[in-house]
């Protein structure tokens, strides 16, 4: 789920206020799956969540989930702006 992750890196905050709903449209899925993914996250540690709002709690967790989509994403972003690490 590597959507939270660029939004976390974007807002710069572990703490985003989003809904499931805002989140579900972002990825092109039914909330209800987005419901049970998010479940599965929180109950692995992951994430918190309530009503329109994420805690991401384990960033490295999370990015070990994702696909290497994200970094491959995050290092196509940081190139076309010109962002160093």
């Amino acid at each position: 789920m590597k959507r939270p992750l660029r939004t976390r890196d974007l807002a710069g905050s572990d703490d985003l206020n989003v809904t499931q709903e805002f989140l579900a449209q972002m990825l092109g899925v039914r909330r209800t799956s987005l419901s049970i993914v998010a479940g599965s996250l929180q109950t692995a540690g992951l994430v918190r969540y309530r009503r329109g709002h994420v805690h991401i709690v384990d960033v490295e967790g999370l990015k070990d989930g994702a696909c290497e989509c994200y970094a491959t994403t995050s290092g196509h972003y940081e190139r076309l702006l010109g962002i160093e690490k």
